[in-house]
């Protein structure tokens, strides 16, 4: 097969089950790209040749920092095709202003990691992802509540600062600083506020959270009220709040060195997988100066 027999086309509704179909012959990798690709198709484009889909690439728009995966059906690897679609991508986020693209491999895809690093990515940081089984917990009183539009910037502040703060505590993202609140963003809370909500104490917000199905995608304790059992009690009323919604598991993800572990281990989470992020700079790369020229869904 040659590389110039590839042609690239953003993935169609039509073509969506056959990306799923596509994704399901991989057991291990495939299930996380399926959950992007169910949430957010239009991040991805898909690879043929003739009328036969061989590959799938997850880009995001290009950003100072974008996130990059390619998926190539297992009978067409080791043909070239995974990294000619990776170079072609990169070469994309590079010329919309991308000056680093991170990757991510299920920890224990040696193979993964190794072809990520002949490519010139290095160890960024890594997810565990948690799971919980054991039905809701007794019914507390809470302070918890549905977040409303008013409650943006003190709810956002709380977020940006403690996300921060646990990024530097853990030591992998030395160029962290607290997400700055625009109305772009206070947009997109009020689209899905049903599904974000708040934890008060003396009337001040104390905690924030965003559940997405049964995620708990992002729980956040004000930094100068942790360590009081605020996010042990928050979490709790927010496990109930999944399992009211109709779901019988709770999953949430952490990043390694995050302290808070330790809650979500005596809550009765526990690891199901690890994901590895890693990253370059395609400016000092040498893999992305040159390679196959880009196909028009890329360009």
């Amino acid at each position: 097969m040659k590389r110039s027999d590839i042609r690239c086309e953003r993935l169609s509704k039509k073509d969506s089950l056959a990306a799923a179909k596509l994704l399901s012959l991989d057991a291990y990798t495939g299930p996380d790209l399926l959950q992007v690709l169910e949430k957010e198709p239009e991040l991805f484009s898909a690879a043929y040749v003739d009328d036969t889909l061989l590959a799938l690439v997850q880009m995001e728009a290009s950003a100072p920092q974008s996130h990059l995966n390619v998926f190539v059906a297992p009978q067409y690897r080791r043909q070239g095709i995974g990294r000619a679609l990776m170079q072609m991508a990169e070469a994309k986020l590079q010329a919309g202003g991308t000056r680093k693209v991170s990757t991510s491999v299920r920890s224990g895809a040696s193979s993964s990691l190794a072809f990520a690093g002949s490519l010139g990515y290095a160890p960024y940081y890594s997810l565990i992802y948690m799971e919980r089984t054991g039905g809701s917990f007794p019914q507390e009183t809470s302070s918890a509540r549905l977040y409303r539009d008013e409650d943006f910037v003190a709810a956002h502040s709380l977020y940006a600062t403690a996300f921060h703060e646990m990024r530097m505590r853990v030591g992998c993202f030395p160029d962290s600083v607290p997400a700055e609140p625009n109305e772009g963003r206070r947009t997109a809370w009020a689209a899905d506020a049903q599904d974000r909500l708040v934890y008060e104490l003396d009337g001040e917000i104390a905690a924030y959270s965003h559940i997405d199905g049964n995620e708990i995608s992002s729980v956040s304790v004000r930094s100068d009220l942790q360590g009081r059992g605020i996010g042990r009690t928050f979490v709790k009323y927010l496990c109930g709040e999944i399992h009211r919604r109709g779901y019988t598991s709770v999953i949430l993800s952490c990043v390694v060195g995050n302290e808070a572990i330790h809650l979500y281990n005596s809550l009765g989470f526990q690891e199901t997988h690890r994901i590895e992020y890693m990253i370059k700079n395609p400016d000092n790369s040498k893999h992305s100066r040159s390679g196959p020229s880009l196909p028009a869904s890329l360009q």
